[in-house]
């Protein structure tokens, strides 16, 4: 399949999940002003009984107001049914407002308000006769009235509240409907599309699944290559500077026997050998070590106390200690474990505090800090020295590079930095350094978060 046969196949496909699309927003957007407006019924209708609620307590006021003071005489009803006046006005001219447009409603509001203010006649009558006032023959009649007419009130609201109530239901019973429906279409709208996706992406696939195997390939050559590479320059390195002095110098001590050598000569020179073949065997260690951080990907990982691991490299130090007076302190108790590789963590501590040992100052007894800690949620391992500190502003790109050298020490090689910062970056960490010269070195290593074990 050619390329322009492919970029069809993916506009078609495009196009139709974009219809899909189309269509599926416009119907939720229908089936949304559709709840919509069924919300605002439904509020509508809620507010409406409520009002209703509130016109019939004012009724009841009124009537409570009358009863109490005819039966009484006590001015406290009357503020009671005065009360309830005031409130029933404000409640009538709420309930017009919210059913203007409903002609149902307002016949029903009509007759509510018509035995309004029948009730309102019978109570004046009633207070008017308390009073020791003069009464009408239709006050008298209006006053035997008064219980029907507030039974009749009572009727008419509630006969008014479930009509509310009935079109509430009818509303709800709508929207759900709707919802379901919507559903439905919605339901129907992904699995067609789902399909669709899933068909173009199979007839995508199976087009270019040649061409992406071909790039693939072509990737983990390059990857492979570049591995191979790196490896190779480090041997490179290493070979220009370990490996090509001891065997200049073998080749020089065998050089020195001849026919006319002593027994003794060939001791001494012996022994010369010997400690050439240490060092050889050291430097390709070194190299076997490095490469073998480089390749393995896997390697297994404990659940390691700090605390023991300083303990073992101190016991390896022990010599270096006792000669230097050198003081140790140590402090894990914000992050006492960490899961590791073993020989890593061990080759760390070991790197980092024999280089503090190693460059010491002549001029102070050595002060090595080691502890741990977490800051912006990683937890942190800091070695910090009161050594011969190192200039950055020269060395700061150079301080982890294969042989890098910044003091005199006939120890010195230039590798165990370098291994080290080579170990944490294998497992996703980092290390970092700060130091003056003449004051000491801090060394921080940074530990991937899958490092941290269970408890942080």
């Amino acid at each position: 399949m050619n390329t322009k046969s492919l970029k069809n196949k993916i506009d078609l496909a495009f196009l139709a999940v974009t219809i899909i699309l189309i269509i599926l927003v416009y119907s939720t957007y229908s089936g949304t002003r559709s709840l919509k407006e069924n919300r605002r019924i439904v509020y509508h209708t809620g507010t409406v009984n409520t009002v209703l609620q509130k016109v019939l307590t004012s009724a009841v006021d009124i009537e409570t107001g009358t009863r109490g003071y005819a039966l009484t005489g006590k001015d406290n009803y009357l503020e009671v049914y005065t009360d309830g006046n005031k409130k029933i006005n404000v409640w009538l001219d709420s309930l017009r407002t919210m059913s203007n447009a409903d002609a149902n409603q307002l016949k029903r509001l009509d007759t509510i308000e018509n035995l309004i203010k029948s009730q309102r006649i019978a109570s004046e009558s009633s207070i008017k006769f308390r009073k020791g006032l003069s009464i009408s023959t239709n006050e008298y009649f209006e006053i035997a009235r008064g219980k029907e007419v507030m039974d009749s009130i009572r009727k008419v609201v509630a006969d008014l509240q479930q009509t509310q109530i009935g079109l509430l239901t009818s509303k709800l019973s709508e929207s759900n409907q709707n919802v379901k429906q919507r559903d439905f279409v919605f339901m129907i709208f992904v699995i067609i599309t789902i399909l669709l996706i899933a068909a173009s992406y199979f007839i995508i696939r199976k087009s270019a699944e040649k061409s992406v195997q071909k790039e693939a390939i072509q990737g983990e050559l390059i990857t492979e290559l570049s591995i191979q590479n790196n490896q190779m320059n480090d041997f490179a390195s290493i070979t220009s500077h370990n490996l090509r002095s001891p065997a200049a110098n073998i080749t020089s001590l065998i050089s020195i026997i001849d026919d006319n050598s002593v027994i003794d000569d060939y001791k001494m020179i012996f022994e010369m050998l010997k400690k050439v073949s240490i060092n050889l065997n050291e430097t390709l260690n070194s190299l076997l070590e490095i490469l073998h951080i480089k390749k393995n990907k896997a390697i297994e990982k404990e659940l390691l106390l700090f605390e023991q691991i300083l303990v073992k490299t101190m016991e390896s130090l022990q010599g270096e200690i006792l000669i230097s007076q050198a003081v140790i302190e140590s402090d894990f108790s914000e992050v006492p474990e960490v899961l590791y590789p073993k020989i890593y963590l061990e080759s760390i501590f070991h790197n980092l505090i024999s280089n503090a040992l190693k460059y010491r100052s002549p001029d102070r007894v050595p002060h090595i800090i080691v502890k741990t800690m977490i800051h912006d949620n990683i937890v942190q391992l800091q070695v910090k020295d009161n050594g011969l500190g190192i200039d950055l502003t020269k060395h700061a790109n150079k301080i982890f590079g294969m042989h890098q050298v910044f003091h005199r020490h006939p120890d010195a090689k230039g590798i165990g930095l370098f291994i080290t910062k080579a170990q944490i970056e294998s497992l996703q960490g980092k290390i970092s350094v700060k130091s003056e010269v003449g004051t000491g070195t801090t060394f921080t290593v940074n530990f991937n978060r899958n490092n941290y074990g269970n408890n942080y």
